[in-house]
């Protein structure tokens, strides 16, 4: 100790002593100057410091030792006030209490960031991680504490850049430590114990080590993303590959200095994992393999990716542990615990088969609490596991008839051979399916004895008749598999079209266009509105009780009608654009007394022809009177703006004949469109009614021949 040190001690113990010896306003008012000076050298010291103009006094100079001295004379007029205490002496004392409150704030959290790049370049990492995180919960402190804003925007600023760079330091020791390398097929998993050095080959004081890491990304609360990302690695590259493939090649390597486990070095396993091609014996050593495997991964993340780690991480190891099993349970259900479940329900009460699976999940334990481990919770409910399998099934089924790109259709319902399901039952329909054979999904007699659900005639999809035929042996099912599972047949079958009404609605685009396709899709929501009035009512007796009330489908009638209205109706709305289009003047008034006839003649033929273009495609796939309204609907945009030009004009006789010519493919519309076709010939439906501007077009036609008499 030099001279001038030991004269500061004993000038520092004179004061104190001599502190001590006044009463306590002169405590106070001395309390008030120092702490008045404290403030002005710990802001000295911040701006100095880290606005770049150091000076050897303020240098040497700590404000956190001033702070500390202060305090302790604080603690002495705080003693003396309590003696003898008066609201001017506390209100003094309090705002003093608070002054230095906020310089010993201000002076740690100085003292804190002024250290941080030398302990980053010392490799001090975990002290780095505190420091900002102490130096954060400080500043938020001060936030509501009275002190100048200029050194305290200093610190902000200092934070701001400190986290950031020790953030850096963390990623740069992160990708150093822990390396996820992947070449063609091959991925690599690299663990490094220590590192030495800094990503400029600066040496370290001292190795940063796993815990230290660790310990420094939980601080700055980093950890969690770092090892989601970790997870997703082990589980896409490692874990779920091991599951379809555990014969792919897996190796671990150690050393003193770190570790390695690579996937695929000797090349992949090019099997396809098809449970169902399996039979018991093979799927269960499937499952053993997969065990093996995958112990030898959990056993890498436990004893090299945690080398060294106390039990201050173990929650990061959990975490992770819970997030891989999260990760890999959804594989786990659909391709290992599905398979193994029976396909009779009378042989669940023997969870025999669920060892395997026990098994495997056992390796989990130590890294996933027991509440988490899901296969024990399924093979305690192994009937609701049954009835989820039974019903994915059955959904896969629809989902695959329902995504077939079969564009032929089938001719359902009416008098004479069709192919329908109901044909057999029906009063007017004949013996239903090909040959005149009854069809695989015949209607029940129950559901229709009197032939009340007669069917009109017209196309169908394939898809919307194998829908029917399913729901209708579906629920058959629901018969015959008893009570336990009747709700699971059921609700599979309501989901069924639920389904089709979620996927049709992406054709909207090709029913604009394809007058077909819209006719079509309009057939299959009628055709499944009708069988959804009556489905399973027959059956309803043999269901449980809690069932029956709500086992019903004509909740769902009313979003089919829409669903079909809908289908059809941008069709139409393009039709009866393309018609007004091509009738060019017969839209506008007062032309007829023009000598354009050509064109206007040439126009109405053109008209009609769009007309009876879609009518045609109609009447082969629509029944007959949904058929007429539609071309009751085309047709009187032609007959329509025809009646009104012909209203508007008074013409010679000549001129009448003219017109009267002119109008005679509006006219034809009626001996060539609305005619119906039956078994017995040919007949002629009431044009106006279906056709509302019919009668006033017949009107001024016979107004036209009058004249020319």
């Amino acid at each position: 100790m030099n001279r001038s040190q030991r004269r500061s001690r004993r000038e520092g113990a004179d004061s104190d002593q001599s502190f001590e010896k006044q009463n306590v306003t002169s405590q106070l008012t001395t309390l008030e100057r120092l702490v008045e000076e404290a403030r002005a050298s710990t802001y000295e010291a911040i701006n100095s410091h880290h606005r770049d103009f150091l000076s050897i006094r303020v240098y040497t100079h700590d404000p956190l030792d001033e702070a500390a001295t202060l305090n302790d004379k604080y603690e002495t007029t705080s003693t003396l006030v309590a003696t003898n205490p008066s609201p001017d002496l506390i209100e003094r004392l309090d705002n003093i209490g608070h002054s230095l409150k906020a310089i010993v704030r201000m002076a740690k959290t100085h003292a804190n960031l002024k250290d941080i790049d030398d302990q980053i370049l010392h490799g001090e990492i975990a002290v780095c991680a505190s420091s900002i995180v102490e130096a954060g919960e400080m500043l938020n402190e001060i936030e509501d504490m009275r002190v100048s804003q200029e050194p305290l925007q200093v610190l902000h600023g200092q934070f701001v850049k400190k986290r950031a760079a020790v953030r850096a330091e963390l990623e740069y020791l992160s990708d150093e430590m822990v390396r996820v390398v992947e070449t063609g097929c091959v991925h690599e998993l690299h663990v490094t114990y220590g590192v030495t050095s800094n990503y400029d080959n600066v040496p370290y004081e001292n190795a940063v080590t796993l815990s230290d890491l660790f310990f420094a990304m939980r601080e700055l609360d980093v950890v969690r993303t770092r090892a989601d990302v970790l997870v997703t690695a082990l589980a896409e590259n490692w874990l779920l590959p091991l599951l379809r493939a555990p014969s792919t090649p897996l190796s671990v390597s150690r050393t003193k200095l770190g570790a390695s486990m690579s996937i695929g070095a000797f090349g992949r396993s090019s099997a396809v994992f098809v449970p169902s091609a399996m039979d018991h014996d093979q799927f269960v050593q499937h499952i053993v393999d997969v065990q093996r495997v995958w112990t030898t991964v959990l056993q890498f993340v436990r004893d090299d990716l945690f080398h060294e780690c106390d039990d201050d991480h173990a929650d990061v190891y959990a975490y992770m542990g819970q997030k891989l099993w999260a990760r890999v349970w959804p594989t786990i259900h659909d391709e290992l615990l599905v398979p193994l479940v029976p396909d009779n329900v009378d042989a669940l009460s023997d969870v025999q088969c669920m060892v395997p699976l026990l098994e495997l999940e056992n390796a989990w334990m130590e890294v996933v609490p027991i509440a988490e481990l899901r296969v024990r919770n399924a093979a305690r409910s192994l009937l609701q596991t049954y009835v989820s399998k039974r019903r994915s099934d059955l959904l896969t089924t629809v989902a695959s008839i329902l995504a077939s790109d079969d564009a032929n259709v089938v001719v359902v319902g009416g008098d004479g051979p069709v192919i329908d399901v109901l044909a057999e039952h029906t009063g007017k329909g004949g013996k239903g399916g090909k040959n005149g054979k009854g069809g695989k999904g015949s209607m029940l007699p129950e559901e229709d004895a009197d032939g009340a659900l007669h069917f009109p005639r017209c196309s169908i999809s394939v898809q919307a008749q194998l829908l029917v035929e399913f729901a209708r042996e579906t629920i058959g099912f629901a018969q015959g598999d008893g009570s336990r599972t009747a709700a699971t047949y059921v609700h599979a079958v309501r989901d069924a079209f639920s389904l089709y009404r979620c996927l049709m609605p992406s054709q909207w685009s090709i029913l604009s266009v394809d007058a077909k396709r819209a006719f079509i899709v309009f057939n299959d929501c009628t055709f499944l509105v009708h069988h959804l009035t009556a489905l399973g009512h027959g059956l309803r007796e043999h269901w449980p009780r809690e069932l029956r009330a709500s086992a019903t489908f004509v909740d769902l009638i009313a979003s089919f009608r829409t669903l079909a209205r809908e289908s059809m109706s941008p069709v139409l709305q393009r039709t009866r654009d393309g018609v007004i289009r091509e009738l060019g003047l017969w839209t506008q008034k007062g032309w007829l007394n023009e000598n354009v006839l050509d064109d206007a003649e040439q126009r109405l033929v053109v008209a009609c022809g769009c007309v009876a273009q879609v009518a045609h495609t109609a009447q082969a796939h629509l029944p007959s009177r949904v058929y007429l309204t539609v071309l009751g609907l085309l047709a009187d945009v032609v007959v329509g703006y025809v009646a009104k030009r012909l209203s508007e004009c008074v013409v010679s006789d000549t001129k009448a004949r003219a017109l009267v010519r002119l109008v005679a493919p509006v006219l034809a519309l009626e001996s060539r469109l609305f005619v119906l076709t039956s078994g017995t010939g040919q007949t002629r439906a009431p044009v106006a009614k279906y056709c509302s501007e019919w009668d006033g077009l017949q009107t001024q036609v016979r107004r036209l021949s009058m004249g020319t008499k």
